[in-house]
């Protein structure tokens, strides 16, 4: 991920380090070097917060610098000394997500499970970017606490807490920021005396002319080339260390009222030139329509439905008209308790026929962390009443409508519920 460079009052800090957990406590440094080896970083931070150690990774190339302090570090430290307030006390917080607004307009994104950065929890980018980072993130579930600007508590997260990027960095009594020097980005490889070579290579030149200078536009040829090769298995090294993450299915969906309104504002054609509507089908994307002659002809259904597209034998017709509507964001989603429970009394209730069913979990892909939801099928008949009658009961966190459907004047869908 790019690296984000920032100005605080005379200091300068980056967001955007990739984090890896390390295992030897009493060489940490060395190992963080090492790994900043293999993945071809030239810079590296340490923080140990709650008995957990990580070093966080830049390039140089990329514009960070020595010295720089790291802003990941900063606020990971603040969180472990003071705690966060949540489920009604302040206290420790393992798990945690925060979005922060920083001085020159972009946002910080910052993800921790079980005090450990994760590979790609340390980001910053537009407030969409960033957003689109906490919901997708907040989605998965298990979070203790989420921390951020003021602003954002609208969104109505659990157990968020505003907070400002400033109360993260610790101030001295005259307001100046209290600056330690371990926030600093440190260099893998120690810095190499180059003037001895400098000068045995001035009196090379010296000596050898012109055929020191092909030798060195050779070399220069192969480092370049050799440098392209170590950027090209870093990347690869990356890939293979950050985890994926499951796009929560429910994201991207639209919400159960917004698509039992299209669905039944979109129903027509119930006798189209004479022809009986058998079935109609509504999705997200599609209402489709299916008729049968009933004793009418082509030209009629035609006359009424010019795109309709009839069997060989004349005797079918379908018509399928795409749908646009506006998608849902991935929101927190329920207990199965606190989700199912109001649902089924409602349908109880209102003495509607409904089935639901446990459905297994999606294969993961190689590397790929397990979802952390469950999912039931639901159906269920409306008993004469309009989708948009139950649409409302459905319309809650992690409850998504696939199908409606009309046949002989009954509506039935068909949908899927996820919970936590």
């Amino acid at each position: 991920m790019a690296i984000h460079i920032i100005q605080i009052e005379k200091h300068r800090f980056v967001c955007g380090l990739f984090w890896q957990s390390l295992s030897r406590p009493r060489e940490l440094a060395r190992e963080a070097r090492e790994l900043g080896a293999k993945i071809d970083s030239d810079l590296y931070v340490l923080r140990t917060d709650q008995s957990t150690a990580q070093a966080g990774f830049g390039q140089s190339a990329e514009g960070a610098r020595r010295g720089m302090f790291s802003l990941g570090a900063v606020i990971s430290k603040t969180l472990a000394l003071e705690g966060a307030y949540y489920d009604g006390e302040q206290q420790r917080v393992h798990n945690w997500l925060a979005a922060l607004r920083l001085p020159d307009g972009m946002w910080a994104y910052f993800a921790a499970r079980d005090a450990n950065f994760l590979p790609n929890g340390d980001f910053a980018g537009t407030r969409e970017e960033v957003m689109e980072r906490l919901l997708g993130d907040y989605g998965l579930g298990g979070w203790n606490v989420v921390l951020g600007d003021a602003e954002l508590e609208d969104y109505g997260f659990h157990n968020f807490e505003a907070r400002t990027l400033e109360s993260f960095i610790p101030h001295r009594n005259d307001g100046r920021i209290r600056a330690h020097r371990w926030w600093g980005l440190q260099p893998v490889q120690a810095r190499r005396n180059v003037w001895p070579a400098l000068a045995a290579g001035a009196a090379v030149l010296a000596l050898a002319g012109g055929w020191v200078y092909m030798r060195h536009v050779q070399r220069l040829k192969a480092e370049q080339l050799a440098e392209e090769t170590r950027l090209a298995e870093r990347q690869a090294v990356l890939r293979r260390l950050a985890p994926a993450v499951q796009a929560p299915p429910w994201g991207g969906k639209p919400e159960p009222a917004s698509l039992a309104q299209a669905c039944v504002d979109g129903f027509g054609h119930l006798a189209a030139g004479g022809w009986l509507l058998d079935e109609y089908v509504c999705t997200a994307d599609t209402v489709s329509y299916a008729w049968s002659r009933h004793g009418s002809t082509l030209a009629l259904l035609r006359g009424e439905v010019p795109d309709a597209v009839f069997d060989l034998n004349g005797e079918k017709a379908t018509l399928a008209v795409p749908l646009k509507l506006a998608r849902r964001a991935p929101e927190a989603l329920l207990e199965r308790k606190a989700l199912m429970e109001p649902i089924i009394s409602g349908l109880q209730h209102m003495g509607i026929a409904f089935r639901i069913a446990s459905l297994p979990a999606p294969a993961a892909k190689p590397r790929e962390a397990p979802p952390q939801w469950q999912a039931y099928s639901f159906s269920c008949d409306s008993q004469g009443l309009l989708p948009t009658a139950l649409a409302g009961l459905l319309d809650r966190p992690g409850v998504r409508i696939d199908r409606i459907v009309n046949r002989a004047g009954h509506w039935s869908m068909e949908g899927v519920m996820y919970v936590k």
